[in-house]
């Protein structure tokens, strides 16, 4: 039982990374000049069947996924997996969004509060958008993420 918090934990982080990447398709949308130094605003819903947990204790190299909506500036869904690595998770994100997609990447060490997570890349209206997504859970299905566009 107490593997599962930290997994939850895990997932509901890489949810914010992916609320995080559709806000910055956001922004991207707009044009690069008109965007710059701009924020949004992305909420992450924890969809329950669409993740995985390893059985029993987690292990250097083992991987767990999540699923969530993302409500918000942009809307969508998005997919991650994690990989741990010592006492952190090594999350990536991808994004689907109704003007692109969006992709995250950053570790996540416990419990999420403004935690930086890297915006690496998109494609389609959010072509090349970096930035940095500020991730924090609010409770154990929902995950709020500031997103800074540069």
């Amino acid at each position: 039982m107490s593997n599962r918090p930290l997994a939850l934990r895990s997932m509901l982080a890489i949810v914010a990374l992916v609320a995080a990447l559709a806000a910055i398709a956001i922004q991207a949308a707009g044009g690069s000049a008109q965007t710059t130094g701009k924020t949004l605003q992305l909420v992450a819903h924890t969809v329950k069947k669409a993740g995985f947990f390893p059985k029993g204790r987690p292990h250097a190299g083992d991987r767990f996924g999540f699923g969530d909506t993302i409500s918000g500036d942009d809307t969508g869904l998005d997919r991650g997996v994690c990989t741990f690595v010592g006492g952190k998770s090594l999350c990536n994100v991808e994004a689907q969004l109704s003007k692109g997609s969006l992709s995250l990447q950053g570790f996540v060490i416990g419990k999420l509060s403004n935690t930086p997570l890297a915006v690496i890349g998109g494609t389609g209206a959010y072509d090349g958008a970096n930035g940095t997504a500020l991730v924090t859970q609010v409770s154990k299905s929902t995950t709020n993420i500031s997103v800074t566009l540069k």
